[in-house]
C-alpha cells in the first residue's frame, strides 16, 4: 500500500499527463500557418522583446501585437497643436516686423485691424463700382477699403484754426501690394479719413463715410496692380487688399514752409489724368466735402486747378469739382483742358455726358478766337492742338459757376497768366501731378530715385519760379 502523499503526486502527475496531451491533440487539429520570411530587424525586435525578463512570456499577446496609443500620446498632440495656434499671430507679427510686409491672414485674426505706414496690413473691400457710371463697363473703378475700427474717429483735433489749417494742407496716400508679384502702387483717397487727419472732410461726414478710403483706380493694358484690384470682389468681412500707409505725398511743413511761417497766399496744381485725386483731397482738405456746408475757412489760401485731360470722357470728378468751386468761388477756380472736343456740345458722346453727371451741361463760350501756340508736350496725348482760348463752359442750371474748357493742353501762356503775380509779396506754391512725362516738361524729372526732387527746369523754370515754390508729386 502506498503512502497517501506518494499517492497524491502520482495523481497530480496522470492529470499533468492528461492536459498535455489534450493540448497536443487540438494542436493538432489546427491548421499549419505558412512559413513567413521577416525581416532582420523585426527578428531583432521580438528577440529584443523576449529578452525583457521574465516579465512578457514567450507566446504572450505582448511579444507579437503593436501596443495601442497611449492617452499621453494624444495629450502631446494635442498641446503642441494648441501651442501652434497661439504663437501663429505673433510669428506673423515678427515676419511682418522684419521684412517690411504680413503675409494675408483670415479674417478671424484681423478683427481689431490696424494700419501702419511701413507694415501691409490686410484690409476688406466694401465696395468696388465703374466710375462715373456704375452701369457701363470702364476703365476707372470707385474702390471703397474698410478701415480698421482701431483708426476710424482718431483723426487730429486741438490747436488753433491757423494751426489746423497749416496741417491740413498736406496730401497723404496709401500703398497697395500685389502679393503674387510683390509690388506696389501708391494712390490717393479722395479723402483724408486716415489717422491723424486734420482734413475738414471729416467735418460733417457720416460714420459710414469716415469708415472707408474712397479710391479711384484706372486700368492700364500693361498695369497688373490695377487689373487686380478691378477684379477683386467685394465682401466687408475678409480682409484682401495689403494696405500701408498713411504716407505724406506732399506737407506744407515738411516740404514748403518757409522761415517766418507764413501760410501761401496762392496753391497752383497743374494735374494731369489720375493727378486730379492729389488736387481734389487737397481741396477737401481745406474746405470740405462737396455736400457739405458751404462756410468760409478764414485765411485759406485760393487754390488754382489746372486739370488736363485727354477728352471728355476721361475727365474725373467734374460734378464735385463744380460744386466746390460754387461753394467756395473766391477761393477755387478750375479750368480744364481736354486735347479733344466734339464739334459741339450737341454731339458729345454718352461717356462724356456720363463724366458731366447729372446736373452739368456743356455750352459754348462767349468767346472762342483761335489762337496759334505751341504745346507744352507735343506728344503726351496724341497730335499736337493749337486752340489754346476757351471753347465750352461746363454749368449747372441753378447755378451761376462756370468751369471753363479749352481744346488744348496747358501752355506756357496758360501758366504765365495764372501765374502773374496779384500781390507784390504774396507767396505762390505750384505742385505738379501727373504723367512723367508731363511733370517732367512743366518742371524737370525727379531725381533718380524718385524719392527726392530733383532740379527745377521746364517751363516753370523758364517763367522764374523758385525751387523752394514748386513740388512734383
Amino acid at each position: 500500500m502506498m503512502a497517501p502523499a506518494a499517492s497524491s503526486a502520482t495523481r497530480h502527475s496522470l492529470r499533468n499527463a492528461c492536459d498535455r496531451a489534450t493540448g497536443l491533440a487540438a494542436a493538432s487539429a489546427l491548421p499549419v500557418p505558412r512559413t513567413r520570411a521577416f525581416h532582420i530587424s523585426y527578428r531583432r525586435r521580438q528577440g529584443g522583446i523576449a529578452s525583457r525578463g521574465a516579465g512578457s512570456s514567450a507566446g504572450g499577446p505582448s511579444s507579437s501585437a503593436p501596443k495601442p496609443s497611449s492617452p499621453l500620446s494624444m495629450i502631446n498632440i494635442l498641446v503642441a497643436t494648441a501651442t501652434i495656434v497661439i504663437a501663429t499671430p505673433y510669428a506673423l507679427d515678427l515676419y511682418g516686423n522684419v521684412t517690411g510686409t504680413t503675409p494675408l491672414r483670415p479674417a478671424a485674426s484681423s478683427i481689431p485691424g490696424k494700419l501702419e505706414p511701413y507694415t501691409h496690413r490686410p484690409l476688406p473691400l466694401v465696395a468696388s463700382a465703374y466710375y462715373p457710371d456704375a452701369s457701363t463697363t470702364s476703365v476707372h473703378k470707385l474702390l471703397q477699403i474698410g478701415l480698421p475700427a482701431s483708426v476710424v474717429g482718431c483723426g487730429g483735433s486741438g490747436g488753433s484754426d491757423q494751426e489746423r489749417l497749416r496741417k491740413a494742407l498736406r496730401i497723404r496716400s496709401v500703398y497697395i501690394k500685389e502679393p503674387s508679384l510683390v509690388i506696389e502702387r501708391a494712390y490717393t483717397p479722395l479723402y483724408d479719413t486716415l489717422p491723424g487727419s486734420y482734413s475738414a472732410a471729416l467735418v460733417g461726414a457720416s460714420g459710414e463715410e469716415k469708415q472707408v478710403l474712397d479710391l479711384l483706380v484706372k486700368r492700364y493694358p500693361d498695369g497688373e496692380l490695377g487689373r487686380m484690384l478691378h477684379r477683386a470682389v467685394p465682401n466687408p468681412t475678409v480682409p484682401q487688399l495689403e494696405v500701408r500707409g498713411p504716407v505724406d505725398t506732399w506737407s506744407f511743413e515738411r516740404d514748403s514752409a518757409v522761415a517766418d511761417g507764413r501760410l501761401p497766399d496762392r496753391i497752383i496744381m497743374v494735374v494731369g489724368g489720375t493727378g486730379i485725386t492729389p488736387a481734389y483731397q487737397l481741396l477737401t482738405n481745406v474746405f470740405g466735402r462737396p455736400a457739405a456746408s458751404s462756410a468760409q475757412v478764414a485765411n485759406a489760401p485760393k487754390i488754382d486747378v489746372l486739370y488736363a485731360t485727354p477728352n471728355l470722357e476721361n475727365a474725373l470728378l467734374l460734378p464735385q469739382l463744380h460744386t466746390l468751386v460754387e461753394a467756395h468761388q473766391d477761393k477755387i477756380s478750375v479750368s480744364l483742358y481736354a486735347e479733344h472736343l466734339a464739334g459741339s456740345p450737341a454731339s458729345l458722346s454718352p461717356a462724356a455726358r456720363s463724366a458731366l453727371g447729372p446736373r452739368l451741361t456743356a455750352s459754348p463760350a462767349a468767346s472762342g478766337r483761335a489762337s496759334s501756340i505751341r504745346s507744352w508736350l507735343p506728344s503726351l496725348f496724341g497730335r499736337s492742338s493749337s486752340k489754346s482760348d476757351e471753347q465750352l463752359q461746363l454749368t449747372a442750371s441753378e447755378a451761376a459757376t462756370k468751369i471753363p474748357v479749352f481744346e488744348s493742353r496747358i501752355t506756357r501762356q496758360h501758366l504765365e497768366q495764372i501765374l502773374s503775380p496779384r500781390h507784390g509779396s504774396s507767396r505762390t506754391l505750384v505742385l505738379v501731378s501727373g504723367p512723367d512725362g508731363m511733370v517732367e516738361a512743366l518742371a524737370g524729372p525727379k531725381s533718380r530715385d524718385g524719392q527726392s526732387q530733383g532740379s527745377l527746369s521746364g517751363i516753370l523754370a523758364t517763367l522764374g519760379c523758385r525751387q523752394q515754390d514748386v513740388f512734383k508729386l
